[in-house]
């Protein structure tokens, strides 16, 4: 089945450091431009996307025309360069789709020379182009096999005796053999789930939590079988009778909190305006009214392997399962995770999430949303030097500093400290300042005359009068009180 594939080689690297969401937020342009040649689109990643030639090519002509409309569509959007390939097989499409990106023009691969087309690909296009692991790819080298026609010359047997899975999946490739129809066809009625809303809804987050128990639902109809979903359609109707379709892939599988955030990128780019008119911004004029969710690709539940280092992925599942039963226990129970807000306050820097809009399974998107949150950056002028406090306190307590001879230490219009501090005194416990460092000022909207602030920061190393035992407070000095906002054990 002949493929075309729109690829941003650099996409990635554009827009990676600022979040998955922003990623596919800012690319639904080219989703919503190549969606006008055919309907329905499967967006593998942010940055690629691929459709089938059949449909398009008989309404617009023949594939060239297709090619030719896609490429003048895509090029509109200016989002940066790109590759639009046409094929026999999705990785042919996409090898033609990154060599239309080099040369700045469409490639189109006759079914004639298709073979020697993927014969002559080098291996390594395996595992940047179609997801091979890396470590079969660099056997595959230390083997002698340079090119995708020399792996297909071992045949089906070999490959699979020796590398199982992996090896069926690099064969079908190498061979073009591998067919992953776009096209839904008859799903079984009762895999396919649908809610219908009382009323439009123009909020993401309202449709996603509306849509919850639909994909829950879909995916446990599928799990009921003994597979797991890895690819599924997502249909969004308005009340205007407006359609959004998006096929998304997850070769981990799905679970209802990676359906739910596809959704929620679908629904960004697509409720979401950046213009006035939405008419020409190619959004929705009306709130969503309906949402199926269709699997349209199931395999087999995988026994998952020890990690390398230890550990097992295994426990993820077994987390994020433990998640689901203690949410399942009542309507006041909800469980959220840490995701990166950045700025000055130490009680700001770190918010926090539901747990049903991430996968709990996914640990590179963890790594992201602890590091990189949606892409606030991580040094901020005038923020608190590492290592970050122990203790944070959401609601500050008043605190008391005076300098060696029991004056209120202040801080100057010019941030100095008045005195150096001598002693602390928070609530009932008495400390002795030993050192101190700072301070910090924080001036924030200061154009604002309801949000602006000014704050001024001291770390002090102090010994409890009591006790002896020493350790370091963060302190804050804002409209004129001191209070403790953190403390280092």
């Amino acid at each position: 089945m002949r493929s075309i594939v729109v690829v941003h080689p650099a996409w990635h690297a554009g827009h990676g450091a600022h979040g998955p969401e922003h990623e596919y937020r800012t690319y639904e342009p080219v989703v919503r431009a190549v969606g006008t040649v055919s309907p329905l689109v499967e967006v593998t990643e942010p940055g690629c996307l691929v459709f089938l030639s059949r449909g398009p090519s008989r309404y617009f002509g023949g594939e060239h025309a297709v090619v030719g409309r896609v490429q003048s569509l895509v090029a509109g959007t200016d989002l940066g360069g790109f590759g639009v390939g046409a094929a026999d097989s999705r990785f042919a499409a996409m090898a033609a789709a990154h060599m239309a990106a080099a040369r700045a023009r469409p490639c189109i691969i006759d079914s004639s020379v298709a073979q020697e087309f993927v014969d002559a690909l080098p291996v390594a296009a395996l595992h940047r182009l179609a997801g091979v692991p890396a470590d079969v790819v660099d056997l595959f080298l230390r083997l002698g096999l340079r090119t995708c026609g020399a792996v297909a010359a071992l045949g089906e047997r070999a490959l699979i005796e020796r590398f199982g899975l992996d090896g069926r999946h690099a064969h079908r490739l190498v061979t073009g053999t591998e067919v992953r129809l776009l096209d839904p066809g008859a799903p079984p009625p009762d895999i396919v789930r649908a809610v219908d809303l009382d009323t439009p809804l123009t909020d993401v987050r309202h449709v996603v939590g509306a849509a919850r128990t639909c994909i829950e639902d879909a995916l446990g109809a599928v799990s009921r079988t003994g597979r797991q979903c890895v690819r599924v359609l997502v249909s969004c109707e308005t009340d205007h009778a407006e359609t959004s379709e998006r096929i998304w892939a997850e070769p981990r599988g799905f679970t209802p909190a990676t359906v739910a955030q596809r959704l929620s990128w679908q629904l960004e780019g697509w409720l979401v305006t950046t213009g006035e008119d939405p008419a020409e911004d190619g959004a929705a004029s009306s709130g969503v009214v309906r949402v199926v969710v269709t699997p349209l690709e199931c395999r087999d539940i995988l026994v998952d392997q020890p990690l390398l280092w230890g550990g097992h992925q295994e426990n993820a599942e077994r987390a994020s399962r433990a998640v689901g039963m203690a949410v399942a226990t009542g309507a006041g129970v909800s469980v959220t995770v840490p995701q990166w807000n950045g700025g000055r306050d130490a009680s700001g820097e770190y918010g926090r999430i539901p747990v049903d809009m991430v996968d709990l399974c996914d640990a590179g998107a963890a790594e992201q949303r602890v590091q990189e949150g949606r892409g606030v950056p991580r040094d901020w002028r005038g923020a608190l030097p590492v290592p970050s406090p122990t203790v944070v306190h959401l609601h500050p307590p008043p605190v008391r500093v005076v300098d060696a001879h029991g004056t209120e230490v202040s801080v100057t219009g010019r941030h100095e400290l008045s005195a150096d501090p001598a002693h602390v005194e928070v609530g009932r416990h008495g400390f002795t300042v030993l050192r101190h460092a700072g301070p910090w000022p924080v001036e924030e909207r200061w154009w604002d005359h309801v949000r602006r602030r000014r704050l001024a920061r001291v770390q002090v190393l102090v010994r409890e009068d009591r006790t002896g035992l020493e350790r370091v407070l963060l302190l804050g000095l804002e409209t004129g009180a001191w209070s403790l906002l953190a403390r280092y054990d």
